[in-house]
């Protein structure tokens, strides 16, 4: 009776007082990741950069640093105190971001932003294992919705503020006596790191849950892990190509749609920085409530499998959606893209509670963090060149948008059928204990 009081989830309070602190930390962070996209333009322009230096700040940077860590990290997910990993995370994110405001060449601002990258990723499995001990499996895809939501009102943050701080925050500087030549970009970057490091502070005092549904290899070592994973390769396999490959239309999408808007429609950073940023946060909210909510009702119809049927129809519905770049005018491009991003968010929620659920516990955060390793070295590696090398090979190098919708299509429809195969292998697994 003991060991059930003490493996049940928190009272209610606690647990949504702990998930708002994780998912705090988590707005805080993508915040600082994103916002130097819809800056990228006046980065490029300030270090002198040209248009594959940009694809490897914005990919290259981030795939790096997760290809590297994503196994001593996982098994820190899987066997330390997440709730310390997480604030040692926001404290690397913080210096990544004032390391970038005083990057004067392109080997600097990349070793930041893989700072910034690093610890951004880093934060994922950590968060998604903290919340997946925090509640019950029947209600867990609607909880991990609440992560993705701070993921996702980060982002959007990132893109709307900051248009306008690039407007009023040299003003500001002049009034504290900062050098009047920092360009208004590296402003806009101290203040994101000041943001990191606030949302720390109060993540320092969460207290660290008790693991449940654990397996075989709990308390064993990585060899053990690395056994019982292979057990499920027939799950995860597929699933994992599904979700690397959204990733990449996803990443390609996040990267290079600013760049579309400047060239192709001819838009400023003061034209599109709200707008973006609504579409972002809209799309991020509902693709997360639409995953969230398919992935539960999934698994009442189609026990755990079926938490991959919003998967699935996400992933499908993204094909056409994936024109964005090639409609005529802004408006299409808007709601195109909109719909575009709404079926990532989809993807990625409903996909990853269908790991919370299906694995056990001590798996968990080691292969999340293998996932996260391969999108990132695949969507934010190589996607975001496919699109540059796809232009310069057609010599459409200055029009970027039949590269990047191409890659989009082509990516959507192999996540797919990826998705399909794993809803079907995930009906003879076993269940965690």
């Amino acid at each position: 009776m003991d060991a059930a009081v003490a493996l049940a989830p928190p009272r209610a309070r606690g647990r949504h007082a702990a998930i708002a602190l994780v998912t705090l930390a988590v707005l805080a962070g993508q915040a600082a990741r994103y916002a130097v996209s819809p800056m990228q333009e006046l980065v490029k322009a300030d270090l002198r950069l040209d248009d594959d230096h940009v694809a490897l700040l914005q990919g290259m940077s981030i795939a790096l640093p997760t290809a590297l860590m994503s196994i001593p990290l996982g098994r820190l997910v899987d066997r330390a105190s997440r709730t310390r990993l997480l604030v040692v995370l926001a404290l690397v994110c913080a210096a990544g971001s004032l390391l970038t405001a005083v990057a004067g060449e392109f080997p600097i601002a990349f070793l930041a932003r893989m700072l910034v990258g690093a610890a951004v990723i880093g934060a994922q499995p950590a968060a998604l294992s903290l919340v997946a001990d925090l509640t019950p499996p029947e209600t867990r895809g609607r909880m991990i919705t609440l992560v993705s939501i701070g993921q996702a009102v980060g982002g959007s943050l990132g893109y709307a503020l900051a248009a306008p701080m690039l407007h009023w925050l040299p003003q500001a500087a002049r009034a504290v006596g900062l050098p009047p030549e920092w360009a208004a970009w590296r402003l806009v970057e101290i203040v994101f790191a000041l943001a990191v490091l606030a949302a720390t502070v109060p993540l320092a005092f969460l207290r660290e849950p008790a693991r449940r549904e654990t397996g075989a290899a709990q308390g064993g070592g990585l060899r053990q892990a690395w056994r019982e994973l292979a057990s499920y390769r027939r799950f995860l396999l597929p699933l994992a190509g599904g979700m690397v490959t959204v990733g990449m239309a996803d990443a390609a999408a996040a990267i290079w749609a600013v760049p579309v808007l400047t060239r192709d429609f001819h838009q400023k950073p003061e034209d599109f920085g709200a707008w973006l940023g609504l579409v972002n946060l809209v799309s991020s909210l509902l693709g997360a409530v639409l995953g969230g909510w398919t992935a539960d009702w999934g698994q009442r119809r189609g026990g755990r499998a079926g938490a991959l049927l919003g998967a699935a129809f996400g992933a499908a519905l993204s094909v056409p959606a994936a024109l964005f770049p090639v409609m005529p005018d802004v408006a299409g491009f808007a709601l195109a893209m909109g719909l575009f991003l709404t079926c990532g968010a989809w993807v990625n929620i409903a996909a990853t509670s269908s790991v919370m659920v299906i694995l056990p516990n001590e798996l968990r955060g080691t292969f999340v963090c293998l996932l996260v390793a391969a999108i990132g070295m695949t969507a934010y590696g190589i996607a975001p060149l496919l699109v540059s090398f796809g232009a310069r090979a057609v010599d459409r190098h200055a029009d970027i948008a039949v590269s990047l919708a191409a890659v989009g299509l082509a990516t959507s429809v192999l996540g797919t059928l990826s998705f399909v195969a794993a809803m079907r292998a995930a009906r003879a697994l076993p269940r965690p204990a």
